[in-house]
């Protein structure tokens, strides 16, 4: 079985951590370095992605962030497939900014 872009999946985390204390702005720090533990790819502020080989694999990666979502956050995460995620429009203003990823930057062995 080839690779298809139906079947290639991208992850897309989506948070909002309130950030009222020094305890709840720990609570966000080590929810963030967990994401790029799971080499998510930062877009925005509050907005990271990841590809993944298949729909399972980003589901176990999933259940795995599930764990340390900080208390009094919300978060989301919306599973897109590869040919989904090509389709997506973004516009930038005049100032420089980061362009999203359109390939994983390594190979990925499953």
């Amino acid at each position: 079985m080839g690779v298809n872009g139906w079947r290639v999946m991208w992850v897309i985390c989506v948070y909002d951590c309130p950030m009222t204390d020094s305890e709840a702005r720990h609570n966000y720090s080590v929810f963030r370095r967990c994401l790029l533990q799971e080499n998510f790819v930062q877009l925005q502020n509050s907005l990271y992605v990841h590809h993944f080989p298949t729909l399972s694999v980003g589901q176990a990666t999933i259940m795995r962030l599930r764990q340390h979502v900080p208390p009094g956050a919300q978060v989301a995460f919306f599973i897109v497939t590869d040919k989904q995620y090509g389709m997506t429009l973004e516009f930038f203003g005049h100032a420089l900014t980061r362009k999203k990823p359109n390939q994983p930057e390594q190979v990925e062995l499953f």
